[in-house]
């Protein structure tokens, strides 16, 4: 039985089940002719390859650019805290964006956090001293954890394999565009003023502020209602007739769903925790500065998955009805107290998911590769071999070809095989021999060889970028689409800075041995002053710019260069252990399986064929699997070109 709305069938009795918007779930191709799924990728990409690119060309340029910016202010001490603080901010923030997404959904999240980047591109524009371009920097970096966050959302929250496969290719695209370009169009910038470097983020914030307001609005998984998050996450716990509706409509509701307890925690102990690892590459790991933040850091994100689980539990107990008396099979439950009305912000349940450990530690490593061939590659290039930042920069695109090398590969081997595990298993046997080839090439002196064996690391890491966003989305249900993503990328991140933290270690400690340990007859070929210098920089911060370097004498300069590309090739090979467990684990990973359509859904596939209408399976509806993109349905609906059908079975109405 059912009642006709408009051009729209609704059932008139829905299950607790069937308690959900077409626009709140929704597979953004199904339903679509081949035509419709073309445009609709194409207006994808036009929506998110600027925000996606501004983020990456802030990552890469500011990189290169950091010593040139402080020395502007006379404050050449903070140089390192410019990428710092954008780091910590970009990589805390991620989590608290995937439940932004989840509470007011997609669209809105995407244009908060272009908002947030305007902001803080402008105060670092602007920027009168140090500690104003810093507070930018770091406004700059939330927008960052949300563009970030919420793109790859928008791109992995299709149901279909296929379409996360081209999804995730489109997003390494977008970043290998970014990757290439960005060091030289620092490098010009740079040469009018480093205010253009962030200038340069005001008009490209608002195109893509109306880009996605005129694409994407309507047209993304909107606001999830709670019972996505609640009570499916314990689905196996309750029997589906018992499963409550809870309604919530306001602004003041949606804001008590976030998880404001967990992601203070979480962002505090994480700002620490990363502090820390900054801190340790320079300063020692044996530092009071280092081990208070470390300690802190590391007790509050205990703190932090301790309340998720108190949360949870405290849902469980309330959604279940233990809290309640049963009376003519209703639970009568108390009032949920409001600071436990929140989503989860990471669920524990998600953390107790090998596979979302594995893929997890993955990215980890993947993270780490990335970050760690930026930056050490650019140091041999500018202290051993002499070229300049810009040069140098230049070198690094050698990397992007080969992500879209291994992309493609992997777009392969997950169409053919249906499981991306297998691209996971090539490409994280790839990223170890290439980081052992890469150290052979830095000991050999040789940029040819280095040029590319950095190609090889990029076909590995490209292998495995798409391919392990897809395996971890699919071993969880679709509840927790944006919580997965959000892990996901919070562990490349965080790799980012471990291997930052782990390379500038071992450099400085390898750099200092090879000091310690020159052979009398290199310290008897140098003039007296000369091996008194060499022994004082042991204890002194004299070798910490390139140009302190250059104002050496020629003979100590060649020494200090041979140090460098010693202490460079141990930093390769220190990632080699994570790489290598990164890949054990992987063999280990269970193969996904992808829900297949169901009868209703094909026989409501053929009659949309046959009959021109638009044709939405009420189990489709019931199940937030399959329910198709409400505005391009609205759009041809109100064209008169079609009438929009729901079908099903008893359970649908």
């Amino acid at each position: 039985m059912s009642e006709k709305l408009g051009n729209v069938e609704s059932p008139s009795s829905p299950t607790p089940g069937d308690a959900v918007a077409v626009a709140d779930i929704y597979a953004p191709t199904e339903g679509l002719s081949k035509k419709g799924v073309l445009m609709w990728r194409l207006k994808l990409m036009a929506a998110l390859v600027l925000p996606v690119y501004l983020e990456t060309l802030d990552y890469t340029v500011v990189a290169t650019a950091q010593p040139h910016i402080a020395s502007a202010f006379n404050r050449l001490d903070l140089q390192s805290y410019i990428g710092t603080i954008y780091l910590l901010t970009s990589t805390v923030f991620l989590p608290v964006f995937a439940s932004v997404a989840d509470v007011f959904g997609r669209y809105l999240a995407l244009q908060l956090a272009l908002l947030f980047f305007l902001l803080g591109s402008a105060l670092s524009t602007g920027a009168a001293n140090m500690p104003m371009l810093l507070a930018g920097r770091g406004i700059s970096g939330i927008g960052a954890a949300g563009i970030l966050t919420t793109v790859r959302i928008i791109l992995v929250d299709s149901s279909s394999l296929k379409e996360n496969n081209i999804m995730s290719s489109m997003l390494v695209l977008l970043y290998a565009v970014g990757f290439s370009t960005g060091p030289a169009i620092g490098g010009a910038l740079l040469q009018v003023s480093f205010r253009w470097i962030f200038a340069i983020n005001l008009p490209c914030c608002v195109v893509s502020i109306l880009l996605v307001f005129l694409l994407l609005r309507n047209r993304t998984r909107g606001a999830l209602p709670p019972q996505l998050r609640d009570v499916r996450c314990f689905a196996d716990e309750i029997k589906p007739e018992d499963q409550p509706v809870v309604e919530v409509n306001t602004f003041v509701d949606k804001l008590l769903r976030i998880d404001w307890i967990g992601a203070a925690l979480f962002v505090a102990g994480g700002i620490l925790l990363l502090l820390a690892l900054n801190w340790a590459g320079n300063r020692g790991w044996d530092k009071a500065e280092v081990i208070a933040p470390l300690v802190i850091g590391a007790l509050l994100i205990i703190l932090t998955l301790t309340w998720e689980y108190a949360l949870e539990r405290k849902q469980r107990v309330f959604f279940s009805g233990m809290n309640g008396d049963i009376v003519e099979g209703k639970s009568e439950r108390k009032p949920l107290p409001k600071a436990f009305m929140a989503d989860a912000m990471i669920p524990v349940k998600v953390l107790g998911s090998f596979d979302v450990l594995v893929t997890s530690f993955a990215a980890l490593g993947s993270g780490m590769v990335m970050l760690v061939i930026f930056y050490f590659v650019a140091i041999f290039m500018v202290i051993v071999s002499g070229k300049s930042a810009v040069d140098a920069g230049v070198q690094l695109i050698f990397f992007a070809p080969g992500m879209g090398v291994g992309t493609t590969i992997a777009i392969r081997i997950v169409k053919r095989t249906g499981q991306p595990k297998y691209a996971i298993n090539l490409g994280g046997l790839i990223i170890p021999v290439a980081l052992g080839l890469i150290s052979m090439a830095v000991y050999n002196n040789t940029e040819g060889q280095i040029e590319g064996f950095m190609v090889m690391a990029g076909v590995g890491t490209g292998m495995t970028f798409g391919p392990l966003a897809i395996h971890a989305r699919f071993s969880q249900p679709e509840s927790r689409v944006a919580v997965v993503t959000a892990l996901q990328l919070f562990a490349r991140s965080l790799g980012g800075t471990i291997g930052l933290a782990q390379c500038s270690t071992i450099l400085n400690s390898k750099v200092q041995h090879y000091f310690h340990n020159l052979p009398q007859s290199t310290l008897d070929s140098l003039s007296s002053n000369n091996a008194t210098d060499v022994l004082n920089s042991l204890s002194s911060s004299s070798l910490d710019s390139v140009s302190a370097i250059n104002a050496l004498p020629a003979d100590l300069q060649q020494v200090v260069r041979d140090a460098f590309q010693y202490g460079v090739r141990w930093s390769f090979i220190s990632l080699i252990p994570w790489t290598g467990l990164a890949f054990l684990l992987a063999l280990r990973l269970s193969k996904i399986h992808v829900k297949p359509a169901s009868q209703a859904q094909v026989a409501a596939k053929k009659e949309e064929e046959s009959s021109g209408s638009i044709v939405i399976s009420g189990e489709s509806l019931r199940s937030g699997v399959a329910a198709p993109n409400l505005a391009p349905l609205q759009e041809r609906t109100d064209s008169g070109k079609s009438d929009v059908v729901v079908v099903g079975d008893e359970k649908a109405g």
